[in-house]
């Protein structure tokens, strides 16, 4: 017979697995935006950004579901987006920060991805 995992156990797994998960989401949402989205007016950014996460989260694991928390810009050129996610076992924070080069003095001028980070934090995850 296996034995039940523990909560802290449960935790300490599904942290490295999202680790893993938010590593690879890095690198596709900072390929897509460098081909797909590139020039894109960087008001229309924090849109596009939320609709590839979550399309990429469905697809890549049907057992964890994400829900936009909230969204914010710092300078012209940032974007940080909040989810809270779960799994069967476990609840999370996903933060993703955006950094994009604005060719203009407007939100409605040409940008480019510069780097794009998806991450987890240990503390935001509860059983």
């Amino acid at each position: 017979m296996t034995d039940t995992k523990s909560g802290p156990q449960l935790v300490e797994k599904a942290f490295a697995y999202l680790t893993n998960l938010s590593k690879e989401c890095r690198k596709a949402l900072t390929d897509k935006f460098g081909q797909t989205y590139k020039g894109v007016a960087f008001d229309s950014l924090e849109p596009a950004i939320r609709k590839e996460i979550e399309f990429w989260f469905a697809a890549r694991d049907k057992n964890i579901s994400i829900k936009h928390e909230k969204s914010s810009t710092g300078k012209l050129g940032e974007i940080m987006l909040t989810y809270a996610g779960a799994n069967k076992d476990v609840h999370f924070k996903l933060h993703v920060d955006g950094l994009f080069t604005v060719t203009g003095a407007s939100s409605s001028s040409p940008s480019y991805v510069k780097s794009v980070n998806v991450t987890v934090d240990k503390r935001d995850f509860t059983r």
